[in-house]
């Protein structure tokens, strides 16, 4: 089986530290944030990695969703520590 090579991001929404958080892999993240009703909801782009291969953005995603909720809240504040809206970084 060949990698799939591209783009791919994996990503959490979220609003606040120990919220609700949604994560999840994305090849195109900036149409899936246009098409999103995350917004509508509260919750906002947070944190995001960028890959080369979906497979290894997949492991990541997994590993990320195995974590505590203290945890994932660390990662989003080691990049985003006010857990500002990160839409704008994409474009």
């Amino acid at each position: 089986m060949q990698a799939q090579q591209g783009h791919f991001f994996v990503y959490i929404f979220g609003n606040q530290p120990k919220s609700e958080l949604n994560i999840g892999v994305s090849d195109d993240l900036q149409e899936y944030v246009q098409a999103s009703d995350k917004p509508a909801t509260g919750h906002k782009l947070v944190y995001y990695e960028h890959y080369d291969l979906r497979e290894v953005a997949l492991v990541r995603e997994r590993h990320i969703k195995a974590c505590s909720p203290e945890e994932t809240s660390r990662l989003v504040e080691s990049m985003n520590p006010n857990w500002l809206d990160l839409t704008d970084t994409l474009y």
